[in-house]
């Protein structure tokens, strides 16, 4: 009889292992700084209606099925991208603007939805396509000023660059946390 017993607790220890190991296999928990992006299933993400065949998780835990939904991690860490750009004011005048742009992830999900779409495995590109974008936009908006309408006015010129960019950078899932402009020369 207590050989039986020994027997049971052993298969019910056993038991209570391998279930331990499938619990910490299948629980993913996003850590503050970033978004799990789950894939394999259809889902419905709080905020964006229709189901897009992937869940963000922030903030919290969730059970993945392995083999059948896969995992990726998006960073919301801030990021940043100098500028040095090449601009011709109003007048004809060359000049190179410098200055640095800081941005990230934005934190609802309808963000991160657009960022995963974009960036999920090209987070490294992020600052090279805000770059591009600020680019462009200063140079337009540089070729409507004068030189002394931009030393005069920094925070213009920041400003309607910063407007300028909203909405692209809306649409890539990213929010521009700081744009300063340190130099014109």
């Amino acid at each position: 009889m207590p050989m039986v017993i020994g027997v049971m607790a052993g298969l019910v220890l056993a038991a209570i292992i391998v279930l331990i190991g499938l619990f910490k296999l299948m629980w993913r928990v996003a850590e503050p700084n970033e978004a799990l992006v789950i894939s394999g299933s259809k889902h419905k993400t709080e905020g964006l209606g229709q189901g897009m065949g992937f869940r963000i998780v922030t903030g919290h835990g969730t059970l993945v099925l392995p083999g059948v939904q896969a995992v990726r991690k998006m960073s919301l860490d801030l990021n940043e991208t100098e500028l040095s750009v090449d601009c011709v004011t109003h007048q004809g005048i060359p000049l190179r603007v410098r200055g640095v742009v800081i941005f990230k992830v934005g934190d609802d999900f309808v963000s991160i939805a657009n960022a995963a779409r974009r960036f999920l495995d090209q987070q490294k590109m992020m600052a090279e396509r805000v770059h591009n974008v600020f680019a462009g936009h200063l140079r337009s908006i540089v070729g409507g000023l004068t030189v002394e309408d931009m030393i005069r006015d920094r925070e213009k010129l920041t400003g309607q660059t910063r407007s300028a960019c909203g909405s692209e950078m809306e649409k890539l899932g990213l929010i521009v946390d700081s744009l300063q402009i340190h130099e014109i020369e």
